[in-house]
């Protein structure tokens, strides 16, 4: 089967976070499965009005699942939340379309291509990731240095973490969208 992803970008670390999808994409050509499926990630100033998508083509036998996400939100979130918070939106949206086109791919079969990709999320810190692990820690009362050493993450983002965790919602562009190189200073 195919699996692609496909970027309508800029400003922000997902064009980054797509190369991480590449062996994602390269694993599911081995994959069984009775349809390919193609997501567009798509993330836009809110003002556009964008709404997210999906569409089944039984010619070419593809689902097309094209999602839209917050422009302004993903400038305020680092690098590490913009994986999480994408991985999880991936997934769940790809459960809820596979599931509604039941017709084209069995119960059995949906569940397989879904714990295929799920395993995959959660090796590779889309699902359940470092943010993850990082805000357990934390409230078990793990000092900063000691979660930065443990999961092996720069101590300012230990302290973001921390700060997000206290309901800190930050109003300007993240460093890492900066580094990026393509967010406004």
């Amino acid at each position: 089967m195919k699996l692609v992803f496909t970027l309508d970008t800029h400003g922000t670390c997902v064009g980054q976070l797509r190369d991480e999808l590449l062996p994602l994409e390269e694993l599911a050509n081995t994959w069984e499965f009775p349809y390919d499926i193609f997501f567009v990630l798509r993330v836009l100033p809110e003002s556009y009005g964008r709404t997210t998508s999906r569409r089944f083509d039984s010619r070419d036998h593809t689902l097309e699942l094209d999602i839209s996400i917050s422009y302004e939100q993903y400038q305020r979130m680092s690098k590490h939340e913009q994986r999480e918070g994408l991985g999880i939106h991936l997934f769940n949206y790809l459960s809820e379309s596979v599931t509604k086109y039941n017709k084209h791919a069995d119960k059995e079969t949906q569940n397989q291509l879904l714990d295929l990709v799920k395993k995959w999320m959660i090796e590779n810190n889309w699902l359940n990731g470092k943010l993850n692990q990082a805000r357990k820690l934390l409230s078990q009362d793990m000092g900063l240095y000691e979660v930065s050493q443990k999961l092996q993450m720069p101590l300012e983002e230990i302290e973001y973490i921390l700060l997000r965790m206290n309901d800190y919602e930050p109003t300007d562009v993240h460093p890492d969208n900066i580094v990026v190189g393509k967010a406004p200073l």
